[in-house]
């Protein structure tokens, strides 16, 4: 980074903001009137467009708990993939796979009230066996392999079915940890005390060596201007759809097919937040 006074180039250059807010997903929302959520693909559609616009440097302003982790990793090599300076801010909250993506941005800005950290991994599902058994209802389960069960929301879980998911969550969050301490260059003693799966405040977290800079988004323009050593000018970079009557009800019976099919989401699955 570029600090102190620095010799701007003339002339005022144009610099990208994109915010990304919501939960991290591998796809979009069900409604097609939906805003929220964060996915790989609408953070590749926006880079593409802020490299397509000319834009000199981005700013992705953050307000995410997290999401699912293989989301979150893309999500940060699309940012990594950016060939113009790239700046993270946080705003309430940045935490766990949310924090994971802004380990692909050149430099990270947060609010000393920002949440961040929460640095862990969880995989949790809801088991209905005892309700079923209650009410009569049996449920059939046929699988071919020891542990194709486990998770099942239908079925009580073994010890052993437990310590399978726990090991699968701990091999996550040790390649997390792992990717922290790479990307931010900690020591393996500053590693161990952010890495419990706690939320950290901002100013704790610049104390802690997880983000650079303190401060809002005047601090991120400040930021993003020292790199680039260039007066910039910022303009929002929003998602344009166009939607009609048809799209929208072709969508609904899509998705009400998908969940027919598709039954409950996999405990299996890790996520970050």
């Amino acid at each position: 980074m570029v600090s102190g006074t620095t010799a701007f180039s003339l002339g005022t250059q144009k610099a990208a903001y994109i915010e990304l807010s919501g939960t991290i997903s591998s796809s979009g929302p069900s409604s097609a009137f939906s805003s929220t959520g964060i996915t790989p693909g609408q953070v590749r559609n926006l880079n593409d467009r802020v490299k397509n616009q000319g834009y000199r440097a981005v700013i992705y302003e953050i307000n995410s708990g997290g999401g699912t982790v293989v989301a979150s990793k893309e999500i940060m090599r699309e940012i990594e993939s950016m060939d113009i300076p790239t700046v993270c801010r946080f705003r309430d909250v940045a935490a766990s796979g949310a924090y994971l993506f802004s380990l692909g941005c050149d430099e990270i800005v947060a609010d000393k009230a920002s949440m961040t950290g929460s640095i862990g991994v969880r995989s949790s599902y809801l088991e209905f066996s005892e309700a079923l058994e209650k009410y009569g209802v049996e449920y059939v389960n046929i699988t071919a392999g020891e542990f194709k069960g486990v998770g099942s929301p239908y079925m009580n879980s073994t010890e052993e079915d437990r310590e399978i998911l726990s090991e699968q969550a701990s091999e996550v969050h040790q390649q997390f940890l792992n990717l922290v301490k790479e990307e931010r260059n900690l020591t393996q003693e500053q590693i161990n005390e952010v890495g419990e799966g706690q939320v950290i405040l901002g100013k704790d977290a610049k104390t802690k060596g997880l983000v650079d800079h303190l401060g809002g988004r005047s601090t991120a323009e400040t930021v993003a201007e020292n790199i680039t050593e260039q007066e910039l000018s910022f303009e929002s970079v929003q998602t344009t759809q166009s939607f009609n009557l048809f799209s929208l009800l072709s969508m609904d019976a899509v998705n009400s097919i998908i969940s027919a099919i598709s039954g409950p989401e996999s405990p299996l699955t890790a996520r970050l937040g």
